[in-house]
């Protein structure tokens, strides 16, 4: 009736075909405005009626002739248009509206998916870039490490667990440059500290012990530890001691012992 775009019919003819329950709404809401339109329709008042009759000679026409009379009265005939244009139109708007609910509908769970995919690849990316991250990490310790180990300079210092030991499979590393006296220290193997309780390395300097440093254990890092400037020294020795180190070795809780070649 003018009010769709052929665009918009076409779709609306598509969207039918493609969901049998849209058609079978059309349908359905067609068949009650039509009862409800005729269960509406006003009969003629019985005067007219007579002055009909009279007219065309005063005999009452049949049932089926009056049904078909009133189907031909000048007024009957632009009920019934408007009747199927009324019929049409709200069909029309009906399924156009259900049409629209289901696209609607259709692109809003798109959205979702789509959505839903969106924030999983971020958080992929995230993770991807965060691992990325820590791989970068590791490698520039590796390339740390890897360049003051090749230092001509750099005497190292193996340092195995000592015979009664409180841990006997202890094993730690001292890098020591005699030109620039810095240590470095790897922790190959050390166990956990009790709550309280800090490792501290201690350079034998002419018999005498020289606090080196305290340092924590870091079990995902190859990464060597600088400790105290030492000019020089024979030994080198872990100990146990209270959080923040001591001035003299606790000899009982000696972990490792490695004297310098």
């Amino acid at each position: 009736m003018g009010l769709a775009s052929p665009e918009e019919i076409a779709e609306f003819e598509r969207i039918c075909r493609e969901y049998p329950e849209v058609l079978e709404a059309r349908d359905a809401f067609e068949r009650s405005l039509e009862q409800r339109t005729m269960e509406q329709v006003v009969d003629p008042p019985a005067s007219v009626r007579e002055k009909v009759f009279a007219r065309i000679g005063g005999e009452k026409m049949p049932i089926r002739r009056q049904v078909e009379s009133k189907s031909e009265q000048p007024g009957a005939t632009g009920l019934v248009i408007s009747m199927r244009r009324t019929r049409f139109v709200a069909a029309a708007s009906v399924v156009l509206l259900l049409g629209s609910a289901l696209l609607n509908y259709y692109y809003y769970s798109q959205y979702k998916v789509f959505s839903s995919k969106y924030d999983q690849l971020v958080q992929e990316q995230g993770r991807m870039a965060s691992s990325n991250q820590g791989l970068q990490t590791k490698l520039e310790e590796y390339e740390s490490t890897l360049g003051l180990i090749k230092d001509p300079a750099m005497t190292i210092v193996k340092m195995p667990s000592i015979p009664n030991s409180p841990g006997p499979n202890s094993l730690t590393t001292v890098y020591w440059n005699t030109k620039t006296h810095d240590v470095y220290l790897l922790v190959n193997n050390l166990p956990f500290p009790a709550a309280g309780k800090q490792y501290q390395l201690w350079a034998l300097v002419n018999g005498k012990p020289v606090d080196a440093g305290i340092f924590e254990i870091n079990q995902d890092s190859i990464n060597l530890v600088k400790m105290k400037n030492i000019p020089q020294a024979q030994a080198f020795a872990i100990t146990l001691e209270n959080r923040g180190g001591s001035p003299t070795p606790t000899m009982s809780a000696m972990y490792v012992l490695g004297k310098v070649s």
